[in-house]
């Protein structure tokens, strides 16, 4: 949920399932001072029908939020909430925090951030088509402008004015910024007002290789975390979007081949849950000429040394060999497919936090 491109689709697809008048709303953390559960980036979706998906931390302060989205739901008007997180330091609190938020809360419907929607996501397509940007949206400041949004390129485009050219020349300012850091941004504009800049980062994709029990476990668990998965098999009926609901992309054949195909592209990991040694090992020869950022292999240590020994003998080189993870996934005594499976994605997301 706290991944901006990941997001909007979700939203996309859930106003496209509703009347014109039936909104949503979020709450998004744009500023965090102290100790606090969520960090800036951070968002909690409000969805009158089916409830709120995603968290920015719980407790007594997500109780105000979630009371104030009402207002916003009902009048359409954009709000700046300051959650206190030091008044939760008593005994009864489940906060151990001492910190304050800033919750931006807005909604969604036929209008997105003062554009129509439907001119706002083709915009979103157009320009992430392209190349990075950001969405940069007017977050305080007590003129009309306030919940208004810009998307801004790497080349400083921008589609869609804030209002004001003082208002866009801090939102191309802030834009840069957040770009340049890959990070979200807040500045100050002319008048008082503020403008926060995220940049909508493609989903990190994850491909599995096998559509087993486990695979299928990896599927779920990674596309709840963030990632963009694909999933390849042989076999039509263990890859198919019955077994596999979560999975962005399906291809059945033989999997090395499929996975040669692929086209190149940055923050690629890949799992290897296959049925058996000899795919694995024709898979991860492949795997290791990729430019993946993770390469992870199921199996036993006698079974990873035999395919090591197999390859080596083929003359894949060492070094190549060694970025290999094997045996796969974070020590966690796992022994069922969804804890293996907590065990991959976990050692996964492990490397992208450098911990």
């Amino acid at each position: 949920m706290d991944d901006l491109s990941t997001f909007l689709d979700d939203v996309r697809r859930r106003l496209a399932l509703r009347a014109e008048q039936s909104g949503l709303v979020v709450a998004s953390v744009v500023r965090a001072r102290g100790s606090t559960p969520r960090k800036v980036g951070a968002r909690m979706l409000i969805d009158p029908t089916t409830g709120t998906a995603g968290t920015i931390g719980g407790g007594c302060g997500e109780a105000e939020v979630l009371s104030r989205a009402q207002r916003t739901l009902s009048t359409g008007a954009p709000q700046l909430v300051e959650v206190n997180l030091l008044e939760e330091d008593g005994f009864e609190s489940p906060s151990i925090c001492g910190g304050v938020l800033d919750v931006f809360v807005e909604r969604y419907d036929a209008q997105v951030g003062g554009a129509p929607v439907l001119d706002f996501f083709a915009a979103l397509d157009d320009m992430r088509g392209r190349g990075p940007l950001a969405v940069v949206t007017v977050i305080s400041g007590g003129s009309p402008a306030v919940g208004r949004k810009a998307l801004i390129d790497r080349s400083g485009a921008q589609r869609f004015s804030l209002g004001a050219d003082g208002l866009d020349a801090a939102a191309r300012e802030a834009a840069a910024e957040a770009l340049g850091a890959n990070a979200p941004v807040t500045c100050d504009a002319k008048g008082g007002a503020r403008v926060y800049a995220e940049p909508v980062a493609e989903a990190p994709e994850l491909v599995v290789v096998g559509a087993g029990h486990v695979g299928a476990a990896v599927c779920a668990i990674a596309a709840r975390s963030g990632f963009s998965v694909t999933v390849l098999d042989d076999r039509a009926s263990f890859a198919n979007p019955v077994r596999l609901p979560d999975a962005a992309r399906i291809l059945v054949g033989a999997p090395p081949l499929r996975l040669a195909e692929l086209p190149s592209r940055d923050d690629r990991h890949i799992v290897l849950v296959t049925r058996g040694h000899r795919l694995d090992a024709e898979c991860l020869e492949v795997a290791l000429k990729m430019e993946a950022t993770y390469v992870g292999m199921i199996g036993s240590k006698r079974r990873v040394r035999r395919i090591r020994e197999w390859l080596g003998e083929k003359g894949v080189d060492r070094a190549d060999l060694d970025r290999l993870h094997a045996p796969i996934g974070l020590d966690i005594g796992a022994e069922t497919p969804a804890e293996i499976a907590v065990a991959i994605v976990g050692e996964i997301i492990a490397g992208r936090r450098r911990r």
